[in-house]
């Protein structure tokens, strides 16, 4: 790799100057960097400096191009942005001496009324407003129908986003490279609702329906953390693996197990 784009968080205190840094550095190497603005053709590598949100985000919004991405963790958890600040200039080192290998992680598409409503790298959540109150929902697999719902919402999750909202409603995590999706509904008014975890192969339908209380109540599709549509009683949504993948490049020493030790430890 020789050619670089930086994607980047600039809310965050002193990303662009890290992002020049690195720059500056890429270019003494003889490589060449671009900082924001269109991502030249020519690209090798998308550098995203930020956290895991950003990395969602400029996935959102250059996936599409095809190019590997490598995050650099300016936030918090860092489970997409696995490289940490003090090991950036290293990074570097290895993309350029293609000392990598890259992980094609799965995506979800959902699709609304024959229209794809936008693709997911984590999840892909359907839930109740701001209000307490609980929302219908029929789930089925490949057309076969799988459980009803009244609870909070529900997460439809990749591998990668495991570790996410996921996780947060007590779904399992799975590693990333396995070929599957996670159900988990977000408090559900029952004993029996669990998680359940699916192939990445099939196909999720969902259907909302009012309940006994609020026949009318409006669900939120949210992709990825961002508010995409609404649903009204009856209204359902399609959601299966997408055709593109997301391309991560992965260094020397990096392990999902290693930092889902360190993020969740602490240590």
């Amino acid at each position: 790799m020789k050619n670089f784009y930086f994607d980047l968080n600039k809310t965050k205190p002193n990303t662009m100057d890290k992002a020049e840094e690195l720059s500056a550095y890429i270019r003494s190497k003889g490589g060449k960097a671009t900082i924001s603005g269109e991502v030249p053709e020519d690209t090798d590598c998308i550098i995203v400096l930020g956290g895991d949100g950003t990395f969602l985000r400029s996935v959102k919004d250059y996936g599409k191009l095809d190019k590997p991405f490598l995050g650099i963790n300016m936030g918090s958890l860092g489970f997409l942005t696995m490289t940490e600040i003090p090991a950036a200039f290293a990074a570097i080192d290895d993309l350029m001496a293609d000392n990598y290998k890259l992980e094609h992680r799965m995506q979800l598409i959902c699709v609304k009324e024959g229209h794809e409503i936008s693709t997911a790298l984590n999840d892909i959540a359907i839930t109740q407003g701001g209000f307490s109150h609980l929302i219908g929902l029929e789930v089925y697999v490949n057309d076969q129908h799988f459980g009803t719902y009244e609870a909070d919402g529900i997460i439809i999750s990749t591998p990668t986003g495991s570790t996410g909202y996921n996780l947060s409603a007590a779904g399992p995590i799975v590693t990333p490279m396995v070929n599957a999706m996670i159900i988990t509904p977000i408090c559900p008014h029952s004993f029996n609702a669990r998680s359940i975890i699916i192939s990445g192969d099939d196909r999720v339908k969902i259907r909302t329906f009012g309940t006994k209380h609020r026949m009318n109540e409006t669900a939120y599709v949210t992709v990825d953390g961002e508010d995409y549509t609404t649903m009204k009683p009856d209204d359902e949504v399609v959601i299966e693996k997408s055709r593109y993948s997301c391309k991560m490049c992965m260094l020397p020493g990096m392990s999902f197990i290693e930092t889902l030790n360190t993020k969740m430890t602490g240590r």
